[in-house]
C-alpha cells in the first residue's frame, strides 16, 4: 500500500511540472532564436493548452552548468531541446522547430493523452 501511495504520489507531482523548451543559443545563433521565438509567439493559445515553458539560455559562464547538463555541443549556434514533465529529454534540433511538429511530439506522450481525454 504504501508503495502504491508513492507511486501515485510522483506521478501527481511529475504532472504538477510544466514541459520545458530549453533553447541554447551563442551569439551567432541569435537569428534562429529569434526565429523559435516568432514561431512560439504566433501559437501562443497551443503553447498554453500543452503547458509549456520556454528558457532561453545564452552561451556565457553563468550558464556552463546548464549547457553541461544537458549536454549541448558548444560548437553549435542554436539548440531546441524538447524537456517533459517527467524531466526527460523527449527532442533536440539544431534548427528552429515548427509548432506542428512540436505539438505533435508532445500530443503523442502519454500524459498528453491522458490530459486530453480528460
Amino acid at each position: 500500500m504504501k508503495t502504491l501511495f508513492v507511486l501515485l504520489f510522483m506521478t501527481m507531482s511529475i504532472a504538477d511540472e510544466p514541459r520545458k523548451v530549453l533553447l541554447f543559443y551563442k551569439a551567432n545563433g541569435a537569428q534562429q532564436l529569434k526565429s523559435q521565438l516568432s514561431i512560439f509567439e504566433a501559437a501562443k493559445k497551443g503553447m498554453q493548452e500543452r503547458d509549456i515553458n520556454v528558457e532561453s539560455i545564452p552561451f556565457s559562464t553563468q550558464n556552463a552548468d546548464q549547457w553541461k547538463k544537458w549536454k549541448v555541443d558548444t560548437n553549435e549556434a542554436f539548440t531546441f531541446i524538447l524537456v517533459g514533465r517527467d524531466g526527460g529529454e523527449k527532442h533536440r534540433s539544431d534548427e528552429a522547430v515548427p509548432t506542428e511538429k512540436l505539438f505533435g511530439l508532445i500530443d503523442a506522450m502519454p500524459m498528453r493523452k491522458r490530459e486530453i481525454n480528460n
